[in-house]
């Protein structure tokens, strides 16, 4: 475990430092930022899906057809519970388009991968301050509206739980980037994600994931008491995908 530990912060250090270097100046070229995000985003698959290689973790998915039924032109809302930082590893190798996510403004300290991630379309939000949070929801209803996905995870914070079913509860002010554009929110489910690295930290350990890609909610379909609460309303479709996931690994 150490051992794959090694190998990732290596592989990660050396792609950070040198990747810039080979891509800064193509990325600065793009003039529309959903652009710069499309041609981004399979060079940080390519990187993700080696991280997982060499952290001998696989990924199983069902209801990849949810996702690919709706055009790649149009920006979703992806949703998400979140009990590891290899989510956001995994996540990215799933999308078929391009997609930001809104990280805490923390990792904005870290020059290299800053960059990348604003080449990605991700935002950097200070929970802590609400008038920055505003213009993050504000920023990302314009990417959405531009065709750049947003990724989010309402619970704020990664969950420490012992059960994949425990959860804080999805912060409803979250999905106003849903609200004010209309855009399709799409609930990704995971297991065993936590099991990779935090559970034992700092080794990384194998371990075979599950992902759900859920239908995708349209909130013109739902009632007005549901659309009122639509935090709980997606934490119950989260929730229901992860049941059925740990049911089926139950009984087989």
């Amino acid at each position: 475990p150490m051992l794959s530990t090694f190998f990732v912060l290596t592989y990660a250090i050396v792609f950070l430092l040198l990747g810039e270097l080979r891509y800064r100046k193509k990325l600065e070229g793009f003039s529309s930022p959903r652009e710069r995000a499309a041609y981004a985003l399979p060079i940080i698959q390519g990187v993700f899906r080696k991280i997982l290689r060499l952290s001998h973790v696989t990924v199983e998915v069902e209801g990849m057809e949810n996702l690919t039924s709706i055009p790649k032109e149009e920006g979703v809302l992806f949703v998400g519970n979140h009990r590891s930082y290899f989510d956001v590893i995994i996540g990215y190798t799933l999308v078929d388009r391009p997609t930001g996510f809104i990280a805490k403004i923390e990792m904005e300290k870290i020059k290299p991968l800053r960059r990348w991630m604003e080449a990605l379309g991700c935002l950097f939000m200070d929970r802590n301050n609400l008038k920055q949070s505003l213009k993050v929801i504000i920023a990302a209803i314009k990417e959405i509206r531009e065709g750049i996905s947003v990724w989010i995870y309402p619970e704020g914070t990664r969950s420490e739980g012992a059960s994949e079913l425990e959860m804080e509860p999805f912060k409803e002010g979250s999905f106003k980037v849903a609200e004010k554009t209309g855009c399709k929110i799409v609930p990704v489910s995971m297991i065993h994600t936590r099991e990779i690295l935090e559970a034992h930290f700092p080794s990384i350990k194998p371990q075979h994931i599950k992902v759900c890609i859920g239908t995708p909610i349209e909130l013109k379909q739902l009632s007005e008491e549901e659309q009122k609460h639509i935090g709980s309303y997606v934490q119950h479709a989260v929730k229901a995908d992860l049941e059925a996931m740990l049911q089926e690994e139950k009984n087989a």
